[in-house]
């Protein structure tokens, strides 16, 4: 009974066994670790290594609570570096599943075999086996039957035990992994693979070849791995991945660390991508602060974080942010029915007859300006729509959103003032008047002093006006209603930001709304002069929301767009 009540912490599904048996197979030195599954793990999960086997004696301790535990003193939980430490899962998962251990030690010619049935052992006994370890756990809850109805369909445990060995797979270079499920190969990797191989293998070439490496070394702590462009940041965090001395984290100060140094660069409030390897001296982090070990307490948790902001914040900058057209040409062919990934040539019979339906089409127009497309030689400008520049490059041409563009110029300068502690401001003959609610009105007059830092006059006029009496000079295009409703804006959402925090978010406000708009005619000189700006930036490439300034178009991707390439 109590080795079942400890299991409710220890295996709550398929995948809990799928980690703590292949973390046991890493910590005995297992360079090939093949995990089998059936029904997504609820029916078997087999986990087989070449690692150092156990003697007979330990065998026959394997499932007794706490034998199996790395620690042989008190002392020991200073400095932790295992991955399984506590000596519960095989007790746990033994007294919940049907489960057979099969080992052989290195240099011993035969092996043995261990049962534990619902917590009824039997064994050891002589069998043959290759050295290492096999793990048999059949018919998990078996014998608790209430846990049982709470496991998922075979394909959504199936899922789970694949993330699980993704994580340790990257995790762990050196090791070659094999997942297969009802006989079929789900997931592999060899041992010569690199952490990016690894991800390729994981989540697609695309992923793979966009990741900026970073490196970084603080205090004692080394930092390695990857960053992915803004444009792969996704609505969950599944891929953001951080691995502390060979463990995979869910760890509340990394992932802070991590959004701050993609702020300004990101969407909305989507997670960016990472693969993240720390190593730390395993006395300054506490790993035995959560039964499934996924949380940790770092000892200098400040020093932690600036190291992982600003290393990420450097790698995030070096990465190229545009949207690479052959996306967009990709998404354009696939709704009209063509399929260019398939391996058929474009004038062979099947692509030219892939479009399944006739729709009618308006008449392309074409605006002309003077100087327009003849000036389309590599460096050569043209406005379209009044919003978005087109720039002819020596590969292709990209375009860019000018709003986009001017915004983060307008708010780096803006920035750059205010942490200089010299914003210049532009005061008004006649102070503009605003109608506000009374709480915005509230919230305004509450922050007038901080907002002054930042070049804002702002003084009530009324109970539901505000005078806007002066503001940075850095604003070119004032429109005053709408630049102090984004100010209150910010200041609501903003109510949990520190002090620095909530004036960037102001910063960044006031520059979309202060910034050229989609709909704004630009001479040629102005969008010289705006790109220009733009390049004299540490990144130009998203918008202070985190949107992308450009779209890149290669020859190739206008080729593939026209069917011209095979």
């Amino acid at each position: 009974m109590r080795n079942q009540i400890a299991a409710g912490e220890v295996v709550e599904r398929p995948a809990s066994v799928v980690k703590e048996l292949v973390e046991n197979a890493l910590d005995a030195g297992a360079t090939r670790i093949e995990i089998d599954l059936e029904e997504g793990g609820a029916r078997l999960v087999r986990v087989r290594d070449d690692g150092s086997g156990m003697s007979v004696a330990d065998l026959e301790l394997c499932f007794a609570p706490h034998a199996t535990s790395k620690l042989r003193t008190s002392d020991d939980l200073e400095h932790i570096a295992s991955l399984g430490f506590r000596g519960e899962a095989l007790a746990s998962i033994g007294s919940v599943s049907r489960a057979r251990i099969t080992t052989r030690e290195r240099g011993e010619p035969v092996g043995w075999r261990m049962d534990d049935e619902g917590g009824a052992l039997s064994g050891p006994l002589e069998a043959g086996a290759a050295e290492g370890t096999s793990v048999e756990v059949r018919e998990l809850f078996f014998n608790v039957p209430a846990r049982r109805r709470f496991l998922k369909q075979p394909a959504t445990e199936l899922a789970r035990c694949l993330d699980v060995v993704q994580r340790l797979a990257l995790a762990h270079a050196g090791v070659a992994f094999v997942l297969t499920h009802e006989g079929k190969r789900v997931f592999d990797v060899e041992a010569g693979m690199d952490l990016r191989a690894r991800v390729r293998r994981a989540f697609g070439a695309e992923l793979a070849a966009s990741l900026v490496p970073l490196e970084a070394e603080q205090a004692g702590l080394r930092l390695s791995g990857f960053v992915a462009p803004p444009r792969f940041a996704r609505g969950d965090s599944s891929r953001q991945m951080f691995f502390l001395n060979g463990r995979f984290l869910r760890d509340k100060l990394l992932v802070r660390a991590l959004k701050e140094g993609y702020r300004g660069f990101l969407f909305d409030s989507r997670s960016p991508v990472a693969f993240l390897e720390l190593a730390l001296d395993p006395a300054r982090v506490d790993v035995n602060v959560h039964p499934q070990k996924s949380e940790v307490r770092f000892r200098e948790e400040r020093a932690i974080f600036g190291c992982v902001a600003h290393a990420v914040r450097e790698a995030v900058k070096r990465c190229d942010m545009a949207t690479p057209g052959a996306q967009l040409v990709d998404r354009a062919l696939a709704r009209e029915g063509f399929e260019p990934n398939r391996g058929l040539p474009f004038s062979s019979p099947e692509v030219l007859a892939a479009p399944a339906r006739a729709e009618a089409r308006a008449p392309l127009q074409v605006f002309e300006r003077p100087g327009g497309l003849a000036a389309l030689e590599p460096g050569g400008l043209l406005q379209v729509a009044r919003t978005y520049i087109v720039r002819a490059l020596p590969e292709g041409f990209e375009v860019i959103d000018q709003h986009a563009l001017h915004e983060r110029i307008t708010y780096e300068a803006l920035l750059r003032d205010l942490r200089a502690g010299r914003c210049e401001r532009q005061r008004l003959l006649v102070p503009e008047l605003v109608e506000l609610s009374r709480a915005d009105l509230v919230r305004i007059v509450a922050a007038r002093e901080e907002l002054a830092r930042a070049g804002f006059e702002l003084e009530p006029f009324g109970e539901t006006t505000l005078a806007l009496q002066a503001y940075p000079a850095r604003l070119e295009r004032l429109r005053a209603g709408e630049l102090v409703r984004a100010i209150a804006a910010a200041l609501e959402d903003g109510r949990t930001l520190g002090r620095e925090q909530l004036l960037e978010s102001v910063l960044q406000r006031a520059a979309c709304r202060a910034s050229v708009m989609a709909g704004d005619e630009l001479e040629l000189s102005e969008m010289r002069e705006l790109l220009e700006r733009g390049r004299a930036l540490e990144s130009d490439q998203t918008c202070v929301h985190g949107r992308p300034t450009r779209v890149r178009f290669t020859l190739t991707d206008l080729e593939r767009a026209f069917l011209r390439t095979t």
